[in-house]
């Protein structure tokens, strides 16, 4: 297998005990790197403009409003500032559409929640797990806090379908 790492604007190539130790490196301090893997491949970091077409599935209409956003930095991921783009609409129907711009190469994740009682956040219970429904791109476990590594997904150059399933039922 051959790895491949995000790092000044490139792709390195290299194996993955290299990489592991350029990893073990770069948090000792030095500048940050990004692997940028997906379905364990190597993805091309070339930054060309990739447009996001997300599908919100499970909403039940008429109880608050849809958000989705787009997060491009694990550091920033579910805070407010990290929005790199958001949009909300109604929730009239089971499904709603959103149009998200990322770059392709990038890790992202895409959040979308139905905001039952229209408080602008994802409501959590004692555990971190969502209260409201929500769901991510990636593999989120339903059952855990989102995390950046379960829903990170590399988009692609162009156009990419994104089909996200709500997670809970609205209370």
């Amino acid at each position: 297998m051959i790895a491949a790492m995000y790092r000044g604007g490139r792709v390195l190539m290299c194996t993955p005990a290299i990489a592991f130790m350029v990893a073990a490196v770069m948090q000792g301090g030095c500048q940050s790197a990004e692997s940028v893997l997906c379905d364990g491949e190597p993805v091309l970091a070339d930054g060309a403009p990739a447009t996001l077409h997300v599908t919100v599935l499970g909403i039940t209409p008429r109880r608050g409003m849809v958000r989705c956003a787009l997060y491009a930095d694990r550091t920033t991921f579910l805070t407010r500032g990290g929005i790199a783009e958001g949009f909300s609409v109604p929730a009239v129907k089971e499904r709603a559409e959103f149009e998200l711009h990322a770059r392709s190469g990038r890790p992202v994740v895409v959040s979308v929640f139905q905001d039952i009682d229209s408080n602008e956040e994802l409501n959590r219970g004692p555990l971190g797990i969502p209260s409201e429904p929500w769901g991510f791109s990636g593999k989120p476990a339903p059952l855990l806090p989102p995390s950046w590594n379960a829903c990170v997904i590399v988009p692609t150059a162009g156009d990419n379908q994104i089909e996200i399933h709500l997670i809970g039922k609205a209370r």
